[in-house]
């Protein structure tokens, strides 16, 4: 009965709304409703103010999520360290990461997946302050993601630092150059990523010290696998990290060119967790192969 209220309760706060908790939890909204009233009955105070806006937690409400939550965190922990000591290596982890970062972690989890099969993985996609609030807030336990804002909730593990580049298809003009200099790419057309992509930023500040003004581009994407698609086509030049495109650079269906521009913004790739709160053994384990992952990356351009 508990364990269920804390589901209900959790998507709700979540949701905003009953009725959208429910359709996220595919249940009946008067069940939702009904186990809500059955625990303010029990406490003896409202969890929810009902404004015309939804539903907004009260004091009370206040202190119950935040002991639900890390109960339901040490719940997943117990359980966890009880397979581990059954020797069943079971449970799962979840894991938040930005769009770049996604073949990145795809090659890891198959490899972690064919060492740990018991072990379930649950992949979330943020943007880079998204991914730092999904580990704050305990709804994933392992995070990846570019330049996290200094945190001191959050535990950095593991970083990797790299470099934006040109990346064109084969056939490209400068595919063939060892460097390009970012205004010559410019001048073959830009497929940029907009502005709820994190690497628009590190973009931006190349194009403030090597152009001036703002960025413009032939073409602005709001994913990189949309942008890689585009290049791929022949759009115009990608700006991007080795991390976003170390499938593609691979298997020779777009290539990598650093920049040969002096100042080109460094920036960093960082595999985090939450501060003071103690990872659930899979989640451990995870950190472990995806820390050695980074360690033994040789993608040009990523040190």
């Amino acid at each position: 009965m508990f364990s269920r209220f804390t589901v209900y309760f959790d998507e709700v706060v979540r949701s905003g709304s009953i009725r959208r908790a429910s359709e996220r939890l595919n249940i009946s909204p008067s069940a939702v409703d009904r186990h809500i009233l059955l625990m303010e009955q029990e406490l003896g105070v409202q969890l929810f103010e009902r404004i015309p806006q939804g539903l907004r937690l009260t004091a009370a409400g206040e202190v119950l999520i935040a002991n639900v939550r890390r109960w339901r965190r040490e719940l997943r922990h117990a359980r966890a360290q009880i397979d581990d000591l059954r020797g069943l290596r079971r449970g799962e982890v979840s894991i938040a990461l930005v769009d770049g970062a996604s073949q990145f972690v795809a090659s890891a989890v198959l490899g972690f997946r064919t060492d740990y099969p018991g072990i379930e993985c649950t992949l979330m996609g943020a943007g880079a302050q998204g991914v730092i609030d999904l580990v704050v807030e305990g709804r994933a336990e392992v995070g990846l993601t570019f330049n996290p804002p200094t945190n001191q909730s959050v535990r950095v593990e593991r970083t990797l630092v790299y470099q934006i580049g040109a990346v064109v298809p084969p056939d490209h003009p400068i595919a063939s150059r060892s460097e390009v200099g970012f205004t010559e790419c410019v001048e073959h057309g830009l497929v940029l990523p907009d502005e709820t992509v994190s690497l628009r930023t590190v973009i931006d500040t190349m194009w403030s010290r090597t152009i001036g003004g703002h960025a413009r581009g032939a073409i602005t994407a709001a994913s990189i696998v949309l942008i890689r698609e585009l290049v791929r086509s022949g759009a115009g030049v990608g700006i991007l990290t080795p991390i976003d495109v170390a499938g593609e650079v691979e298997g020779g269906e777009l290539i990598y060119v650093p920049l040969a521009d002096s100042d080109v913004p460094l920036s960093v790739f960082s595999l985090v967790t939450a501060s003071g709160r103690t990872l659930s053994s899979p989640a451990s384990l995870f950190v472990q192969h995806l820390a050695q992952a980074m360690r033994d990356t040789n993608l040009p351009g990523v040190g």
